[in-house]
């Protein structure tokens, strides 16, 4: 992996017992510089030394709070899903009232994500490492896809209450949605660059295909 991303400045810590503030301030430091190295070289190109080191830490106080270089990695996933899962918490819907607008917004937010360096090399280093990590892969179909499954339903039985249309499959509904947009993007990325105006314009597309059906809900 030869994609460079930002990391994080080296720590200037004070001598002596760290504040509780300094506390939380090494510990994201220590998994925002290891997310960035490990997303540039790999989890085998990486060792507890050089990340101590580009943090600005003794190998001590890294090993202090990760004994293994594998204990390291499971809590910058488990770290960067829970911040994907807040942040799709935040309504960007908020005072949308029209479904179909409602989830427009969301395949936008999806496109957005899909298109993100971020999650990519993420997922292609969960994809690499599967078989090493066997418990990562189901932690990231859950805090991701199941997620976000969950949050379109919500979405979807909103609607329903407010416009007066029943609906009895909600999940069934995002999963359709999800998916179709999902599986055209791994097609169509494995043939030409696709930028995240693509993905919204087809996501939109297909939310309006669904949308013909609603009754069927």
């Amino acid at each position: 992996m030869t994609r460079r991303t930002a990391t994080p400045a080296k720590l200037a810590l004070k001598r002596g017992r760290p504040s509780s503030t300094e506390v939380a301030l090494i510990e994201q430091a220590i998994l925002g510089t290891a997310r960035g190295m490990f997303l540039v070289d790999g989890f085998d190109g990486v060792s507890m030394e050089k990340i101590a080191a580009a943090t600005g830490i003794t190998r001590t106080t890294l090993y202090a709070r990760y004994a293994t270089k594998a204990d390291l990695f499971r809590a910058v996933v488990r770290e960067t899903l829970a911040r994907w899962y807040a942040v799709s918490r935040v309504k960007s819907t908020h005072g949308v009232t029209d479904l179909r607008e409602v989830l427009h917004l969301r395949v936008a937010d999806m496109a957005s994500l899909l298109v993100d360096p971020l999650f990519r090399g993420l997922h292609s280093l969960i994809l690499l490492n599967r078989h090493r990590f066997p418990d990562l892969a189901p932690l990231m179909h859950e805090l991701g896809y199941l997620n976000a499954v969950r949050l379109l339903a919500e979405d979807i039985r909103a609607a329903a209450h407010r416009d007066a249309i029943p609906v009895e499959r909600p999940e069934a509904v995002a999963e359709h949605i999800l998916t179709s947009v999902y599986g055209w993007f791994l097609q169509y990325d494995l043939v030409r660059k696709l930028s995240a105006k693509d993905i919204e314009t087809h996501g939109k597309k297909i939310v309006d295909l669904i949308l013909f059906a609603r009754e069927q809900w």
